[in-house]
């Protein structure tokens, strides 16, 4: 099952799409990620060439909040199935993977991946895949609450204990920086 893979958390500069995004939905589901300042859906990639197997939207809805990484599941094409959805279009892992290195991109939605169960909810924070050098959150308290975060999930991770599909709790996390 999906939601028993680890999250990755995948710098975006490394991220390859292969298709087209309406830009409209993209601008809508940054606009909501922004407001709830939760990721909660991971990008899924192909795990060697890191193209987007699903999650063009959210790809570019990560580029307009330039975010610096994003949650993602890495998979294989013996993982998944594919298919077009438009006529006239080869769509196969080889020929995805091709426009995905090449910036050759398919027209929005030309992909069909089916995957063997749902995608896991992830519920990352969006302060962890903020650049908060460049970020208007970026204050004293809200690093002291980043650099908490991640050793927290470091820790956890170590011991097994991430659950990526639950809210990071930061415990009695001081009201002031410390």
């Amino acid at each position: 099952m999906l939601c028993s893979l680890p999250i990755h958390f995948v710098r975006i500069d490394l991220i390859r799409p292969n298709e087209r995004h309406h830009a409209e939905h993209a601008a809508a589901l940054a606009d909501t990620i922004m407001r709830e300042q939760l990721w909660r859906i991971p990008i899924t990639l192909e795990r060697n060439s890191m193209a987007v197997m699903d999650g063009h939207h959210r790809f570019e809805a990560a580029r307009r909040l330039k975010l610096n990484h994003v949650p993602c599941l890495l998979l294989d094409y013996d993982q998944v199935e594919v298919s077009a959805t438009r006529q006239g279009y080869v769509v196969t892992p080889e020929e995805i993977v091709r426009r995905a290195r090449t910036g050759d991109l398919y027209p929005p939605k030309t992909t069909r991946h089916r995957f063997s169960s749902p995608l896991p909810v992830c519920n990352i924070s969006l302060w962890l895949l903020q650049d908060r050098g460049a970020s208007p959150l970026s204050s004293p308290t809200l690093r002291s609450v980043n650099r908490l975060a991640a050793k927290i999930m470091r820790k956890s991770a170590e011991r097994g204990e991430f659950r990526p599909d639950l809210p990071l709790d930061l415990g009695n996390f001081p009201s002031r920086a410390p």
